[in-house]
């Protein structure tokens, strides 16, 4: 049943029905523009980890390292997914997230990567495998860095 299109001229008519009617209608309207993307057309595929990673890996070569620390993340969390939490493949992709935000001068968030990293590759290669030698090494020069950089500032007080 359609509302009343208005008060028609000459008779008192509902206008709160009117009203009603018109609001229900503009509220179906905006509705349906507004209905996920889903519904309207149709998704895009997704990609899986190791694609985001290759994406992750040419940003990173370039040298852009915050879009390659958001399409590394985009991979952890695919790779995760698909894998398992403490897949071999995340502590690389962690290990490569804490490489870029090193390069971006960020040590805290780099050296959080490199730890959960480590644990990964230490819990599934052992401690004596080349990838958990590598995260171990990406960790003391993080934590180089800070001491080096502390003790330079030890030096401009004194």
């Amino acid at each position: 049943e359609q509302p009343p299109r208005g008060v028609p001229s000459g008779e008192g008519g509902n206008l709160a029905a009117s009203i009603g009617g018109w609001f229900s209608k503009a509220v179906s309207h905006v509705s349906e523009a507004f209905a996920p993307e889903a519904e309207v057309a149709p998704r895009r595929r997704q990609l899986d980890g190791r694609s985001y990673f290759r994406k992750g890996r040419r940003k990173a070569e370039k040298c852009e390292f915050l879009k390659a620390v958001a399409l590394y993340n985009l991979a952890l969390v695919r790779q995760r997914e698909e894998l398992d939490e403490d897949h071999v493949d995340c502590a690389t992709t962690l290990n490569e997230i804490g490489v870029c935000w090193m390069m971006l001068g960020e040590r805290y968030p780099a050296l959080s990567a490199f730890e959960e990293a480590l644990y990964i590759r230490q819990k599934k290669l052992g401690v004596g495998a080349m990838e958990t030698a590598e995260t171990t090494s990406n960790i003391w020069q993080v934590l180089h860095e800070e001491r080096s950089e502390g003790e330079q500032l030890v030096d401009i007080i004194e």
